[in-house]
């Protein structure tokens, strides 16, 4: 899937914590009519984690599974850097984290290089500008 359009989350970890940016492209969550009133292509939410945030045993944590359908079955089907993400990623789309950074696509990634799903190496910002053109093509267009 294509994160320009439909949205993604990356995710950087370093042992301790694991930070995470959802974006949120504009179209998809509010449509291109109402999108052009907002005008710019992407939201982002953001949050951090630390292993304390991460803990089973955690009401949050708990809450977060049950909304997202994060079962045990899938958990222990998972290394551990993949459990404390796939965690981290419930209680972000549970409601844990704040706004983020909006705009364009330099705007959201900034510098950073990012190994989106799929592709062979690291990317920046351009690897989402495809949605940047679509945008301003549809605030042309009226």
């Amino acid at each position: 899937m294509d994160p320009g359009t439909y949205g993604g989350t990356i995710a950087t970890a370093d042992g301790r914590a694991i930070e995470m940016i959802k974006i949120q492209p504009v179209r998809e969550y509010i449509g291109d009519r109402e999108a052009v009133d907002v005008g710019h292509p992407f939201w982002t939410k953001e949050a951090y984690f630390d292993i304390a945030d991460l803990s089973l045993d955690s009401k949050d944590v708990q809450s977060a599974r049950d909304y997202s359908g994060l079962t045990d079955e899938i958990l222990l089907s998972l290394q551990p850097e993949g459990r404390a993400t796939a965690i981290a990623e419930a209680l972000l789309d549970y409601g844990r984290g704040d706004e983020g950074e909006a705009g364009w696509a330099k705007d959201i990634i900034g510098d950073r290089r990012v190994k989106w799903w799929g592709s062979k190496r690291p990317a920046g910002w351009r690897y989402l500008a495809g949605e940047d053109v679509e945008f301003r093509r549809m605030l042309k267009d009226g």
